[in-house]
Formats: C-alpha cells, sequence, structure tokens
C-alpha cells in the first residue's frame, strides 16, 4: 500500500472514474468514519460497495489480537460489527478510548 495524505486518500485502481473529486471526497468520508468507529483500513478505498480489506482496532479477535477481514464500507456507516466483535456497550467504550487515545 502505498503511502497517502491527507490531501489525497489512497484510492483503489478498481474505482471506474479513478481519481475523480467524487472519488476523493467518498475516501475521506469513508476514512474518517472508519476510523471513527475502531477500524483501520488495509488496502486503498476500493469505494462504497466493494469488499474492503480493513482491522478492527478493539483487540475483539482471537486470543485479543485485532480481527482482519473485508467489509463494505456501506455496512460501515451503520457502525456494523464483524462476527466475534465486542458486545454493544463495551464496543462503544473501546471505541471511546480508542479514539481519545489517538487524540
Amino acid at each position: 500500500m502505498n503511502e497517502s495524505t491527507p490531501d489525497l486518500p489512497e484510492l483503489d485502481p478498481v474505482l471506474k472514474t479513478g481519481t475523480s473529486k467524487r472519488n476523493i471526497d467518498a475516501a475521506r468520508k469513508a476514512l474518517a468514519r472508519i476510523h471513527e468507529l475502531g477500524w483501520e483500513p488495509l488496502a486503498p478505498y476500493p469505494g462504497s460497495d466493494t469488499h474492503w480489506s480493513v482491522r478492527c482496532l478493539l483487540g475483539c479477535g482471537e486470543g485479543g489480537k485485532n480481527w482482519e477481514g473485508v467489509m463494505f464500507y456501506s455496512h460501515m456507516r451503520r457502525a456494523r460489527r464483524h462476527a466475534g466483535c465486542l458486545s454493544t456497550g463495551i464496543r462503544e467504550q473501546a471505541i471511546e478510548a480508542l479514539n481519545n487515545a489517538r487524540r
């Protein structure tokens, strides 16, 4: 994965319209949202309804590791959890602690 800057997020070449303003704006919005939910991307932004390799940073994977897999960004807009994620309430506290640590 190439390094991206706040001005130009990394976009997956699969995006049909490439580095269009719409795709750049969508990528910025998606990156802000997944960070807000305690996720991080493992690949460039592929678009809303395409599998995106991501990691959950809440330590809810097997043995306390961070879960990794693929999600649709369109599902993350609704704060969807992966299988085995922390339960509601505990998850929100973990996200708040993570986001406070990032500041």
